[in-house]
């Protein structure tokens, strides 16, 4: 058996993978639940990362996307879930910590271990001698240079 990477991927992947992911299957959750929660996935990643997502362009976005549709079609499959019942003198307490919540803290760290590291370093701009650092163009590439120390009279 040999084993392939699909070097495309689109929405139905995307689909297909968090119905992997949380043992989801069709008839528990359809397609177009499915794909509602995909979107409100994709809006969620807009929102927290102030970028326009598009399937396919970066793996640590594609994977963001797929680990927050996992929570959010765990919450609806199982619901956000009891914290105690008391049936008669039987009383149970669960824990705080539903196992979905994995899910949630997977797509954050996919989310913010790619926007933490994506400061441009190869073309580091700074005069530690002068204190001129050009910020801008070390976070996006544009010329804006700030002088953070001012330089000593008469010099």
């Amino acid at each position: 058996m040999a084993i392939t990477i699909d070097s495309t991927l689109n929405l139905d992947q995307v689909g297909l993978r968090v119905r992997i992911l949380t043992g989801v299957s069709v008839t528990e959750l359809g397609d177009s639940t499915l794909s509602e929660l995909i979107s409100m996935a994709i809006e969620w990643f807009e929102e927290e990362s102030a970028l326009t997502y598009a399937v396919n362009t970066e793996n640590a976005y594609d994977n963001a996307v797929v680990f927050y549709a996992c929570y959010l079609a765990s919450i609806a499959q199982n619901g956000i879930g009891l914290e105690q019942i008391r049936i008669g003198d039987v009383f149970v307490q669960y824990n705080d910590d539903e196992p979905y919540d994995k899910f949630l803290a997977m797509a954050k760290d996919a989310l913010h271990a790619k926007i933490s590291s994506s400061i441009k370093t190869t073309t580091y701009n700074a005069d530690a001698a002068q204190g001129d650092i050009d910020w801008k163009k070390n976070i996006d590439g544009s010329d804006s240079t700030l002088n953070v120390r001012q330089k000593p009279r008469g010099m």
